[in-house]
């Protein structure tokens, strides 16, 4: 018996002798490049390298949005959690500093110390809050913020580190692969034991204040760091956008992957250098929300091994954000915005209040937007301070008014729908048609003509254009009827984003068509929208480059406003250009002819346009109450200089009335300061 137990327990000794020989023979050969690798990983660690913001300019380079130093305050990882080994290391070095050598009192105050440490922190977000005069939920936001930056980077380690090789089994339970994946939030970073930004961009008082108490709050660190500034204050802020924190739901689109960087490995993977963390701020609105992957550039990442040495070969150094240029030119456009907001001008402040209008100029040769001003504007500096106030304003200075704010076009439309109606047969261009002081006779209280009582009796193509005669147009409109009536405001881009580039932009509207568009109301509306009113809005943005597409004899191109942007497909559109002689005619003395609606100009420089008056009504609140506001848009739309076409333009006031009156001389202050400038012969300003 006994030598048969002793025979069982050498054999079962031998079993385990071999497998342990098997799995040992596997690790040291087999297995040996694997493990070597896996060692070889542990010997490094990832640090991620921040990149820069790009700038924003203009056309000739002026800087409209850039990165400049500031002072940012952050916190050491460790300090933030309340690290036991972090809060005895600094209670150890100030009692060193405080009874140097004498390693009787250090032991006998530890445990005092470490309990202030610990209270100094549990008390230090509040303390930041009443300092900096911050909520103290954004205080703990910025902490929630860390932490979840340093998980998802734990996570990226955590996969480089083991994901190759250790993929999930068929056997391995639900329990198993969360116990692995759990891990991650044990890795020890080098971001661990770094300080990490809770309040950006801080004063140099606020700054001075920590670095002078740095005793009562342990942890805190002032930092050189870098934040966005906006040179010209208001000008074209709507135009350059804002910035706002990344979200969940953007983080998950693009999320930050660290690539797999190993010395002499061929597996170095790429990982997503570009990707978002929580805390990355982001475009939210304009060209920062529009070039925002251009601007926000990319991080680097560099591989330092466990003695501190950095692996110049590994290395991926960061990529800054790129310079991102604009077609406009931004001193003009504080020009016209400063003379504009002037009381003293009284450009728009008339009728008792401060109007609101917007202002834009392309070139007819390239496209490319020159001007795009819309007021009021607000101070992209202290945007996120105001925010609140901005909101709630009843003048949506938010708002881009060129390209985000539909207007009925009123009057402005005629010359563009004369292009098609003469191609349609409609009219010809010297068809003359009675222009009466009402349309149906018997009617006279629908349908009038803007002159009406007076009624200015038969025009041709030419004289109706200079006059803006609307029953001259009421009947061009009822005779093309809605189909082709929209069809044509179609073709020259109206209804539709013009493609600009921005996020903002609306296609103001145009009514659907089909069978039915023979009814009574749709014929109403053709003759309504035969002079800009009715169901029909544009922008000024759309207007402007309805001009230019016609001037052009017909070539619809996307304006071109943010260089490196995809421009939409050109199409060209069909107009009669016999008729443009007599079209452009009638431009030319709605300016300097002797019946004319826009005399106002008074320029020696040869203009041509047309005006346009259209009714109109909005909502607003005044007092936390709706009201209805009724009133006229006052448009001006045209070019310059009138015998040799450079460039196109199309201005708004709201509810400024008139169009000659109130428009023109906005159009005639952006086009001295463009003499002034030198796009356009500088034959007024001597």
């Amino acid at each position: 018996m006994l030598k048969r137990r002793l025979i069982f327990l050498l054999g079962m000794a031998l079993l385990a002798v071999v497998i342990v020989g098997a799995r040992l023979a596997v690790l040291q050969i087999a297995q040996a490049k694997f493990w070597q690798e896996q060692a070889r990983r542990f010997n490094y660690r990832h640090f991620v390298i921040p990149t820069t913001r790009g700038s924003i300019v203009d056309r000739n380079g002026v800087v409209l949005a850039m990165e400049e130093p500031c002072y940012n305050l952050a916190i050491e990882y460790q300090a933030m959690n309340r690290d036991d080994h972090w809060v005895t290391a600094c209670a150890l070095q100030e009692l060193r500093r405080r009874y140097p050598g004498n390693v009787r009192a250090i032991i006998a105050h530890l445990p005092a110390q470490r309990r202030k440490i610990a209270m100094e922190l549990r008390r230090l977000p509040q303390s930041l809050a009443r300092i900096c005069h911050i909520p103290l939920r954004k205080i703990l936001h910025s902490f929630d913020l860390i932490r979840q930056r340093m998980q998802l980077l734990r996570q990226d380690v955590w996969t480089l580190r083991y994901s190759h090789h250790n993929a999930t089994q068929a056997d391995e339970s639900p329990a198993e692969v969360l116990s692995q994946i759990a891990q991650a939030g044990h890795l020890d970073l080098i971001e661990a034991h770094e300080a990490h930004t809770i309040i950006p961009d801080i004063s140099n008082t606020v700054a001075f204040y920590f670095k002078k108490h740095a005793s009562l709050f342990p942890g805190l660190v002032i930092e050189a760091g870098t934040h966005r500034v906006y040179p010209m204050n208001s000008v074209a802020a709507q135009i350059i956008g804002t910035m706002r924190q990344a979200g969940p739901n953007a983080i998950r689109r693009n999320p930050f992957v660290l690539p797999e960087l190993m010395p002499d490995s061929l597996r170095d993977t790429p990982g997503n250098l570009a990707g978002l963390l929580p805390g990355d701020r982001i475009g939210a609105s304009g060209v920062e929300l529009a070039a925002d992957n251009a601007l926000r550039g990319r991080r680097g990442v560099k591989l330092i091994s466990l003695n501190g040495r950095v692996v110049q070969a590994d290395t991926r150094p960061p990529i800054p954000g790129k310079t991102v240029r604009l077609m406009i030119d931004a001193r003009l456009t504080q020009t016209l915005q400063r003379q504009l907001l002037n009381p003293a001008d009284g450009l728009l402040n008339f009728g008792g209040f401060m109007h609101h209008c917007a202002v834009v100029v392309i070139s007819i040769r390239t496209g490319n937007v020159l001007l795009m001003l819309s007021l009021p504007s607000y101070n992209a500096n202290t945007y996120h301070k105001d925010f609140n106030t901005l909101a709630t304003d009843n003048a949506f200075p938010l708002i881009n008014r060129a390209i985000d704010s539909p207007y009925p076009p009123g009057s402005i439309v005629k010359p563009i729908e004369a292009t098609f109606a003469c191609l349609d047969g409609v009219i010809t261009p010297h068809s003359v048609i009675n222009c009466g002081a009402y349309f149906f006779p018997g009617h006279p209280n629908v349908f009038r003509n803007w002159t009406y009582p007076a009624a200015p009796g038969p025009l041709t193509l030419k004289d109706a254009i200079e006059q803006s005669c609307d029953t001259y147009f009421y009947r061009v409109g009822m005779d093309l009827g809605l189909d082709r009536l929209v069809a044509g405001y179609r073709s020259y881009g109206l209804g539709s984003p013009t493609g600009v580039g921005l996020g903002d932009e609306i296609g103001g509207y145009l009514p659907p068509v089909g069978a039915n568009s023979n009814r009574p109301p749709d014929r109403t509306n053709a003759i309504f929208m035969g002079i800009g009113q009715g169901p029909f809005a544009v922008t000024p943005l759309q207007m402007a480059n309805a001009y230019t597409a016609m001037l052009r004899g017909g070539l619809w191109e996307s304006p071109h406003l943010i260089s490196g942007v995809p421009r939409l497909p050109a199409h060209r559109t069909l107009i009669d250009m016999s008729a443009m002689p007599v079209i452009k005619r009638g431009m030319y003395l709605v300016v300097h002819g002797p019946n004319g609606t826009a005399p106002i100009l008074n320029m020696r420089l040869p203009v041509a346009g047309k005006t346009g008056t259209a009714q109109m009504h909005k909502i607003v609140m005044v007092d936390g109450r709706k009201k209805l506001l009724r009133g006229d848009d006052a448009w001006f739309a045209g070019y310059a200089p009138a015998n040799a076409p450079r460039y196109a333009f199309a201005a708004v006031v709201d509810m400024g009335g008139d169009g000659g009156k109130f428009a023109g001389p906005v159009v005639r202050q952006c086009l001295l300061d463009m003499e002034h400038a030198g796009y356009l012969p500088a034959v007024d300003l001597h």
